[in-house]
C-alpha cells in the first residue's frame, strides 16, 4: 500500500526543516525532502551567521514576525542544547533621516522595543573603529545579534528526525502535480504522495512552480583579518549601513581573528545554477567591500576567503508567503530577497498553522502573490 503523508517538505533548507520540524512536533507524518545534505553550501542559508533584528528597517510589517521568530529560535536552543543565538546588539548606520533608519525608529516606538541613537561624533567615541561622516547617524539595538544559520538547520533536521520525521536527502524533486486533492511529488528516487506540500526550494523554486516572479541573484560575502577590537570579545556589535556610495552593507563582529563582511545590494543576475560560481570567479568580488574599508570602519585587514550565494528576490524585495493559485494543499514561501533567515522559525510555523487549518496570528496580506497580479 502507497505510504502517504500528511506533509511533504519540499526543500529543507531554513524554512523548510523549520516546518518539517514544527509539523513533526505536531504529530503529523512528515517526509521532508532536499537535494543535498543539508545543512550545505547549495542555497542562502551557509556561511555560518546571519543577523537578527526586531526594530526592522526594511518596513515595520515585519517587526511582528521577528519577535516570535526571536522567541523560537530560543525555544529551539533549549530542545536542540545548541547556542544559537548571539546577543551582540546590532548597530545600524546611515544617513540621518533615512527611510531606514526612520523605520528603525518608527519599528521601535510603536512595539516598545529599546533602541539607542548616536549621531557621527558620538558614534564614532563610542566605537572607535568607526569613521562616520558628519550627518550620519547610528541606532543601537541591543536585543539584536546573530544567528549561527547552520547550526540551525542542522538543530531542527536532528530534532524532526527525533519526532518521527522520514528524511530523503541527496534527492531531487522534479515535479509536483495536484491530483483529486492528493499531492504527488516526483523525484528521481520515484513518486511522494503528501496531503500537504510546503515548497521552500530556494533560489531555484521556479523549476518547479514556474510563473513565480522570483529572479536568482549570485552574492558574496568575504571574510577578512581584523583587529581584536572588531571582535565579539570586545563586545563590538553585529552592524547594517547604507553608506554615502549607496551601497548597504552588513557584517558581524570578528571571530578567531576574522569578520564576516557582504555587501546586501548588487550582485549578479544568473538564471542556472552553472552561473552560481565561486567566490573570485568575478574580478568585482574582491573589490565588494573596499568602500566600506576605506571610509567606515578601520582595523579591518587583508582578505582571508570568500564563498558565493543566491537570493531568490521578488520584485518589490518583500516575501511571498502564500497558496499556490488553485492549490490549497500546496503552499510555497519564496522571495526572501536576502533577507529571510531571521524569519525562517516563524515562517515555518505559519506553514504549518495553515497545514493544521489555524489561522495565523499575523496579518499576511502584504506578502500574498495577488499583489503582482493587479
Amino acid at each position: 500500500m502507497t505510504e502517504i503523508y500528511d506533509l511533504i517538505v519540499v526543500g529543507t533548507g531554513s524554512v523548510g526543516s523549520s516546518a518539517g520540524y514544527y509539523a513533526s512536533m505536531k504529530g503529523l507524518k512528515v517526509l521532508e525532502v532536499d537535494e543535498s545534505q543539508p545543512p550545505h553550501d547549495q542555497g542562502s542559508y551557509h556561511g555560518d551567521t546571519r543577523i537578527i533584528r526586531h526594530a526592522y528597517g526594511e518596513n515595520p510589517m515585519y517587526v511582528p514576525l521577528a519577535l516570535r521568530a526571536q522567541e523560537l529560535w530560543q525555544s529551539l536552543e533549549k530542545q536542540a542544547q545548541v547556542k544559537i543565538f548571539h546577543e551582540t546588539g546590532v548597530l545600524n548606520i546611515g544617513a540621518e533621516k533615512s527611510q531606514f533608519l526612520s523605520n528603525i525608529v518608527i519599528s521601535a516606538e510603536q512595539y516598545h522595543l529599546p533602541i539607542k541613537i548616536y549621531d557621527a561624533k558620538s558614534a564614532n567615541e563610542r566605537w572607535q573603529q568607526l569613521n562616520l561622516p558628519i550627518g550620519f547617524e547610528a541606532t543601537l539595538e541591543s536585543r539584536g545579534g546573530y544567528l549561527k544559520s547552520e547550526d540551525a538547520v542542522s538543530a531542527y533536521v536532528n530534532q524532526a528526525k527525533k519526532a518521527g520525521a522520514h528524511q530523503k536527502f541527496n534527492t531531487r524533486v522534479l515535479a509536483i502535480s495536484d491530483e483529486h486533492g492528493l499531492v504527488h511529488v516526483q523525484t528521481n528516487d520515484g513518486v511522494f504522495l503528501g496531503k500537504h506540500v510546503v515548497v521552500t526550494a530556494g533560489t531555484w523554486v521556479k523549476d518547479l512552480i514556474p510563473n513565480l516572479p522570483i529572479q536568482p541573484v549570485r552574492k558574496v560575502v568575504s571574510w577578512f583579518n581584523s583587529d581584536q577590537s572588531l571582535s565579539e570579545r570586545a563586545n563590538f556589535p553585529a552592524f547594517t549601513a547604507e553608506t554615502t556610495d549607496g551601497n548597504q552593507y552588513y557584517g558581524f563582529p570578528a571571530n578567531d581573528g576574522m569578520i564576516k563582511i557582504g555587501r546586501h545590494n548588487g550582485g549578479q543576475i544568473i538564471s542556472n545554477r552553472e552561473q552560481r560560481v565561486q567566490f573570485g570567479e568575478n574580478s568585482e568580488d574582491y573589490d565588494e567591500i573596499t568602500y566600506f574599508k576605506q571610509h567606515v570602519l578601520r582595523g579591518v585587514n587583508q582578505l582571508h576567503h570568500g564563498v558565493s550565494c543566491t537570493y531568490d528576490v521578488s520584485p518589490d524585495g518583500h516575501f511571498i508567503i502564500d497558496y499556490v493559485p488553485g492549490h490549497k494543499n500546496i503552499q510555497v514561501v519564496t522571495g526572501l530577497s536576502g533577507h529571510g533567515f531571521k524569519f525562517a522559525s516563524v515562517l515555518g510555523e505559519i506553514l504549518i498553522d495553515r497545514v493544521l487549518n489555524i489561522e495565523p496570528k499575523y496579518n499576511l496580506t502584504a506578502f500574498s502573490l495577488s499583489r503582482f497580479l493587479k
